[in-house]
């Protein structure tokens, strides 16, 4: 086997529409994303029988759940509102093969506090980046999905760089103690692009035009793209920025129907 280029650790999620399910989660789009440039993408994740014909044509270790993690999203003009209907296994150091332990790199993509904190310590020869939506929201008696705070001090001190959407964040203090707290820090902002706090420096990262058609999984696209290119240079600006370009392409098309190419990307990069 090829070795792993990045190791996605999260829920793979069964997702309620107006128009039926699909199958989500933040390591879905960012597996599918890897694949798509051209790296080698695995996945461990924890899933119900409703989901197993349905998990991505990727290298997946899965832990068997009475059901899986579900999410009703409704979008409307104050945006996205979410309610979960189901909650997969949580996942632990344990449940990583021992084969993908050295993956150049890990992605952790919690959605429903699903990844045990100790992962962020066990992976000490790879690169390692968090999209932490999932440690900054709970859930309501309904389901409702919710904000809270988090201070991170469980995990940020062990990793290599966040990724976070301003629309996740509960209040700029939780930024500033971030950044003082994790090497890189990156806070996408949608069709605004993206903030990069790194080596005592913040910075401006462009967005991309793009026409868009839905935007779920863009974060989730930027953070496996983020993590790849820093991997290969070293460059937390230049990562952040074919981050960037990759996610604009992913806000272009439903789901992960139309993920770009490297080749892609470099292109739009050099046109704009």
């Amino acid at each position: 086997m090829a070795p792993i280029d990045l190791l996605a650790i999260g829920h793979v999620t069964r997702d309620r529409l107006e128009a039926g399910f699909t199958t989500g989660g933040t390591v879905t789009y960012g597996a599918l994303a890897a694949r798509a440039l051209g790296s080698v993408p695995a996945i461990v994740t924890s899933a119900g029988p409703d989901l197993l014909s349905s998990l991505p044509d990727v290298d997946t270790h899965v832990v068997t759940a009475a059901k899986s993690t579900a999410f009703r999203n409704d979008y409307g003009p104050g945006g996205r509102t979410q309610h979960i209907e189901g909650v997969a296994k949580p996942l632990s150091p344990s449940d990583v093969p021992r084969e993908w332990q050295g993956a150049r790199s890990v992605l952790l993509g919690p959605l429903v506090g699903e990844v045990d904190a100790a992962l962020a310590r066990f992976f000490p020869n790879s690169l390692v980046v968090a999209s932490v939506q999932g440690w900054l929201r709970h859930w309501d008696s309904t389901g409702l999905v919710i904000p809270r705070g988090w201070s991170g001090l469980d995990v940020l001190p062990y990793i290599d760089a966040v990724v976070v959407s301003i629309d996740d964040i509960v209040d700029d203090e939780q930024i500033s103690q971030w950044s003082e707290i994790v090497p890189v820090l990156v806070v996408t902002q949608g069709s605004k692009g993206a903030r990069l706090h790194a080596k005592g420096r913040w910075h401006t990262i462009p967005a991309f035009a793009a026409q868009e058609v839905d935007p779920t999984g863009a974060g989730d696209v930027f953070a496996a793209a983020f993590a790849l290119m820093l991997l290969e240079t070293g460059d937390p600006v230049r990562a952040a920025t074919f981050a960037s370009c990759v996610a604009s392409f992913a806000v272009e098309a439903q789901g992960t129907s139309d993920l770009p190419t490297r080749a892609q990307v470099d292109e739009r990069l050099t046109t704009g």
